[in-house]
């Protein structure tokens, strides 16, 4: 018996022109912090005329195309709680000051998070191995004793400018009003006569992930509140281009989808009555997607609605969170302070996410190592923070009679970097002989592709 089992990435989300990647992100937020007060209704060019469009022309002209974007009109008490949370958030605060070329996307993402722990753990363990040049003394501002450091000689304070950026944004330091010092915060310090004796590095460290987050539930509700109003306004000319083809209806031969991603874009385009087909075709892809337990699986956890229904309990509310993003695993240098609930594999655990993989199914879903299996990547860079699910995959192909992987790619370029990921990950020679024998395939991920292959 085969099995047709896919492995959807973000590119599944792009490809249906949802603004899903980390630039998308970060651009409709920043429009959102500069969102007036005032505002009665929020539109589609309230949020995407500015500097979404301006990073990304094609993409906007591409969205106006395929959904009636006319008819966009936000929830307005919904994103000014985004535009609160903003202002306050140094994650996304960190993220928006970043140069452009430093962050592309959710894997640099997940590597900046990795390098702010790192710069923060050296801070520390330099003040504590006194390896500055000077001490931060303690002073008098506006009748106030404060630790603080004069913001031309912060060389003598921190490695480099980067390192104090990195600090003062995370609020372990503060800007003096109408001074050129900054002041140390002094909810993060033990203070005995007038002397700094060590930093409290675990409370200062439980705030930034609390932040994290924070910033969490704001993608949560970007996907809740911005998202969501995409599926709803599909052009119906438009359908045929990825949902439907002459009553074929993509993944019909299909018997089980991971998901990397957070959002809803399978249900919603391929399980609703959005889709022009026969009512009894329909009926039947229903129940054969049914027969398999658990058909649609998100690996690294969704979206969820009304989440924070009560403000006063925002931070209790955040353990109501159901995504998982984070780094992929920690050096042994952060795991010594024990940071783990930084890891997408601590959030998983924490937040209970459905995290089943292909070991998992064998059991539950009873299938035999004996099987004969297709995979297919779909929008999946096969980038080495996934390298567990995609070694398993391999090793599941290697030992079985028949079994083959499918790279779907959208680009040349985008081929070569998922080749150039994926030898990072499985041996080459292992590559090269799969490629030889037809077992490893890349194809283009056209309409005809797609619909001939799933």
């Amino acid at each position: 018996m085969e099995e047709k089992i896919v492995i959807l990435g973000n590119g599944f989300d792009l490809r249906h022109f949802l603004p899903t990647s980390y630039n998308h992100l970060i651009s409709i937020l920043s429009e959102i912090e500069k969102l007036s007060d005032n505002k009665s209704t929020i539109t589609f060019s309230d949020l995407f005329d500015g500097v979404f469009k301006e990073k990304n022309e094609w993409f906007y002209q591409k969205i106006n195309e395929y959904y009636q974007t006319e008819n966009f009109i936000f929830d307005v008490e919904s994103i000014k709680s985004i535009h609160t949370r903003l202002k306050n958030n140094s994650w996304f605060q960190y993220f928006k000051s970043v140069d452009e070329n430093k962050i592309e996307t959710w894997i640099d993402f997940e590597t900046e998070i990795s390098r702010i722990l790192k710069v923060i753990l050296n801070y520390f363990d330099c003040f504590n191995d006194n390896v500055f040049e000077n001490n931060i003394i303690k002073g008098n501002f506006e009748r106030k004793k404060l630790f603080f450091i004069d913001y031309s000689n912060t060389k003598k304070y921190f490695n480099n400018k980067l390192q104090f950026k990195i600090l003062l944004n995370f609020n372990l330091f503060y800007h003096i009003i109408n001074q050129r010092y900054y002041s140390v915060n002094e909810n993060f310090i033990l203070e005995i006569d007038d002397q700094i004796q060590y930093y409290k590095e675990r409370d200062f460290l439980n705030v930034i992930y609390n932040s994290l987050e924070e910033f969490i539930g704001i993608f949560n509700d970007y996907i809740v509140n911005i998202i969501n109003i995409f599926y709803s306004n599909l052009r119906e000319e438009k359908k045929e281009n990825f949902i439907s083809k002459q009553e074929k209806l993509l993944f019909e031969n299909v018997n089980q989808i991971f998901s990397f991603n957070y959002t809803p874009t399978y249900t919603k385009f391929y399980k609703t009555d959005i889709i022009n087909v026969d009512n009894e075709f329909l009926q039947e892809l229903e129940l054969k997607s049914k027969k398999r337990k658990n058909f649609y699986q998100f690996l690294h956890g969704n979206a969820v609605l009304n989440w924070n229904n009560k403000p006063e309990n925002y931070i209790n509310d955040l353990n109501k969170m159901k995504i998982v993003l984070g780094v992929d695993d920690i050096d042994d240098s952060l795991k010594i302070h024990k940071l783990f609930q930084f890891t997408k594999y601590f959030q998983k655990l924490h937040k209970q996410t459905d995290y089943l993989f292909l070991k998992d199914f064998h059991s539950t879903n009873g299938l035999k190592s004996f099987d004969k299996y297709t995979f297919y990547f779909w929008g999946h860079s096969l980038d080495y923070s996934d390298r567990q699910y995609i070694r398993e995959i391999f090793e599941l192909v290697e030992n079985s009679n028949g079994s083959k992987i499918k790279i779907f790619y959208h680009s040349i370029s985008a081929k070569g970097d998922q080749l150039k990921n994926l030898l990072g990950i499985i041996e080459k020679e292992k590559v090269e002989k799969f490629m030889k024998f037809d077992i490893l395939e890349f194809i283009e991920s056209t309409s005809e592709n797609l619909f001939k292959e799933l």
